[in-house]
């Protein structure tokens, strides 16, 4: 027996509209290519699996019982068919992921290299940049993804939550604090602080922090990047105030950093991407990828 495809899709189409007009618009072919498909399939078949009058068109008892398992193999297939189209796209993409410089080279590059493994002939591109600049490169399509800590206020967003953290004190290793073993921020009430800019949530978060205590949040030097911070905190130029995994650009054998407590100041880290916008295959990948994860983070 000799039955293709067309011939299944063309009985199908007849059998559900009903008519071979219709059904042929649906295939977008003519009447007769479509009446010849089905006369061929009855002749493989042989057997009448329609009863056609000059207005009506009627499944036979043959064809009613044909239909629903014709029916089956067509929509298996085209499941079959997706699922290989979805595999292929995966191996063959480019995903860009837009994050700040200090998740760039700490917590990305092992998830990277661990996407790549299991998908490796899709390109991953990194734009590791400033805090304040992954939104913009998001949302103004020069990134698919993007990662890192946003106000809640941000709207038109997509957020998978990633993990959260600590802020913590960096500081000398013969700072004082290195003999404590835990750290508030009424403690840091004479220390010379170390803070990113005004706008960067961190900032923000440091702020929260002090004003918790009652303190006010009077920085002895101010940068843009936590590897600046930790440059000054080197120098014994006074104790930065950062995100956890930032201590993981430290030299350990002159920095030490606690968690700070009382109240604990939690940073959220979000993968995000624009809302209402439907991302590659690739990109898709990876998000699914990363929500697979369970990322925890331990600084003290």
């Amino acid at each position: 027996m000799n039955v293709t495809l067309r011939q299944l899709r063309a009985f199908v189409l007849v059998g559900r509209l009903g008519n071979f007009t219709r059904a042929a618009q649906a295939m977008h072919v003519t009447q007769s290519a479509l009446s010849l498909l089905v006369r061929e399939l009855e002749v493989a078949m042989n057997t009448r699996l329609l009863d056609r009058t000059t207005r009506t068109v009627s499944l036979t008892a043959a064809g009613s019982e044909f239909f629903a398992g014709a029916q089956r193999i067509l929509s298996d297939l085209e499941s079959v068919i997706d699922g290989v189209d979805k595999l292929v796209a995966k191996e063959r993409g480019r995903v860009v992921i837009a994050a700040p410089l200090v998740l760039s080279s700490t917590f990305l590059p092992p998830v990277l290299a661990a996407f790549k493994a299991l998908y490796p002939g899709i390109e991953l591109v990194l734009k590791d940049t400033l805090p304040m600049q992954v939104l913009p490169l998001v949302r103004g399509g020069a990134a698919d993804l993007g990662i890192g800590t946003f106000s809640a206020t941000e709207v038109d967003l997509e957020r998978l939550l990633l993990f959260t953290e600590a802020m913590v004190a960096v500081f000398p290793v013969s700072h004082p604090f290195a003999s404590m073993k835990r750290l508030t921020w009424a403690d840091l009430a004479s220390a010379p602080i170390l803070t990113l800019r005004s706008g960067s949530v961190f900032r923000d978060l440091a702020e929260a922090g002090f004003s918790s205590v009652g303190l006010p949040l009077q920085p002895a030097f101010e940068a843009d990047y936590a590897g600046s911070l930790i440059g000054l905190v080197a120098a014994g130029l006074g104790v930065a105030i950062l995100p956890g995994y930032a201590t993981s650009l430290t030299d350990k054998s002159r920095i030490r950093w606690r968690r700070l407590e009382k109240p604990l100041v939690e940073r959220q880290v979000l993968l995000v991407r624009k809302a209402g916008s439907s991302v590659s295959p690739a990109a898709q990948a990876f998000v699914d990828f990363l929500a697979s994860q369970k990322h925890a983070t331990g600084h003290s």
